[in-house]
């Protein structure tokens, strides 16, 4: 029993450590595609078991630590609690599909169900708890590998089931060499036809204009920021964007058609706070009339309560067009149910609650209808997808991830942005207020990345493009088809069989 143990023990740490390694910081696309192969291996060694079912989700949630732990450990600087309890709370979506396949013991179907059970969970993932919180999608682990090209019809979640599929593909190819078939023809076939389906996904949908927009980002090296929110110099931070721009427009021939200044460049109203309109009043009248997309909290509608924004700003300052955040960070912009947790001396660092927009606000700059998701929101497919159907031909991501330090997370963000610049077919500026900012092309490939804490000014013409892609246009539909789909599987898996094992 002991040999067991440590078997198993060994097969979590195995797929926990490969699905780590597909995200940054280590960026390995190739263990994307092998992660889930100790996982099913790790399931099919317990499906003979008597408590199969509850001995998987352990296991599975010990895989799911060893993955998510190290993943999202620049949570920790929020608190250690926070960083164990939602990394727990992850993990025991690994365990779900440990203990769900464990269930399935030998029934036929078992790599389809996989499949379908672990696209199922993921979309969960995105769901709950609290809105949910998609972090470390297995497709994020293609955002520079072979299968990045399918998100384009099939999206995230998608491209996630094929490296699935792979991984059930793999685990069958070792297992016929195990029993010693001189050549696994089925396996070697499968793999071909993924790879073909993957060539058809990838193919464009959307076309280009023939016109572009000229758009440059400030990135205002925020080492401010890196305090917590309610800790932040507001006027130090707004000089820090305000410096950098008034730099860069002094030694620049011509001024772009509109200029990015990211999540928190003003974290306060600079159309009533005459301290804050100082500052950037000679950055937006260097800028010569150029239109500004500013990051800028303003007040809520109540005491306590505030919007995170996108505003436009001219020379004044004057503000016009506004777009309000709509996926709000639960625990970081917001705290739920605070009347009942005012008790976590932890939650003052979060003094006020953002209320949530609920349009998808474009901003016209010329022909280009610019559509602007704001950090967290980013991690949403859906959100992004809402722009494109509004009319966006051209996005920008403005987030701040200053918080975080010179962690992977900015990194992370960015793979972000690669796999929504393929669902959509368009063009990304990711624009960092501390950085990783870069430009993003409809094929994920980046180009003038920045490094985090540094003042850099990107700047580039952006070619717009038209057309829904497959992933925008059904991404809701796969979303609860995989949902649905991955229910079914978890609830024949849970059915007792006559004759099994409990558990």
């Amino acid at each position: 029993m002991r040999g067991a143990a440590v078997r198993r023990v060994a097969l979590a740490v195995a797929g926990g450590g490969l699905l780590y390694a597909g995200h940054p910081p280590f960026d390995q696309p190739w263990a994307g595609l092998v992660a889930l192969v100790p996982l099913l291996a790790l399931a099919v060694d317990l499906r003979g078991e008597a408590r199969a079912g509850r001995l998987g989700l352990a296991y599975g949630t010990f895989a799911g630590v060893v993955f998510f732990g190290p993943l999202i450990e620049w949570i920790a600087r929020f608190g250690l609690i926070a960083w164990v309890l939602l990394a727990l709370m992850e993990a025991l979506f690994v365990g779900a599909f440990v203990a769900g396949l464990a269930r399935w013991g030998t029934r036929r179907g078992f790599g389809v169900a996989a499949v379908a059970l672990w696209a199922g969970l993921e979309a969960l993932r995105g769901l709950v708890p609290l809105g949910g919180f998609p972090w470390g999608l297995l497709g994020y682990t293609q955002a520079q590998g072979p299968l990045l090209g399918a998100a384009r019809s099939v999206g995230v979640l998608g491209v996630g089931a094929l490296c699935a599929a792979v991984s059930v593909v793999l685990y069958r190819l070792i297992g016929s060499v195990r029993a010693g078939m001189r050549f696994p023809v089925r396996p070697v076939l499968t793999l071909a036809g993924i790879s073909a389906l993957s060539a058809l996904f990838s193919l464009p949908s959307a076309r280009a204009l023939g016109e572009s927009v000229d758009v440059a980002a400030v990135q205002g090296n925020d080492i401010v920021a890196s305090s917590r929110v309610e800790d932040r110099r507001v006027r130090e931070v707004a000089a820090h964007v305000a410096d950098t721009t008034i730099d860069w427009a002094r030694s620049s021939r011509s001024m772009p058609d509109v200029v990015v200044w990211p999540e928190n460049s003003l974290d306060d109203d600079v159309t009533t706070s005459p301290a804050l309109a100082r500052i950037v009043r000679p950055a937006l009248a260097a800028l010569d009339g150029t239109p500004v997309l500013a990051g800028m909290l303003t007040d809520g509608p109540g005491d306590g309560t505030f919007r995170n924004t996108v505003t436009v700003l001219r020379a004044g300052p004057v503000a016009g067009a506004r777009y309000v955040k709509r996926q709000i960070v639960p625990f970081g912009e917001y705290v739920p149910g605070r009347r009942w947790l005012d008790w976590i001396s932890a939650l003052d660092q979060i003094p006020n609650d953002a209320v949530a927009g609920d349009e998808a606000t474009l901003f016209g700059v010329g022909a280009a209808r610019i559509g602007v998701p704001i950090c967290f929101e980013n991690i949403f497919p859906s959100v992004t997808h809402d722009f494109v159907r509004a009319g966006a031909n051209v996005l920008v991501v403005s987030t701040n991830n200053a918080s975080y330090g010179f962690s992977a997370a900015s990194r992370q963000h960015l793979a972000f942005s690669r796999l929504r610049a393929v669902e959509t077919d368009r063009w990304i500026l990711h624009a960092g207020i501390s950085g990783i900012s870069a430009f993003v092309s409809p094929s994920g490939a980046v180009s003038q990345v920045t490094e985090p804490f540094e003042r850099a000014v990107i700047r580039a013409e952006l070619p717009l493009r038209s057309g829904i892609t497959p992933a925008v246009r059904f991404g809701r539909a796969l979303e609860w088809l995989a949902l649905l789909v991955g229910a079914f599987v978890l609830a024949v898996a849970l059915r007792r069989r006559r004759g099994s094992g409990g558990g």
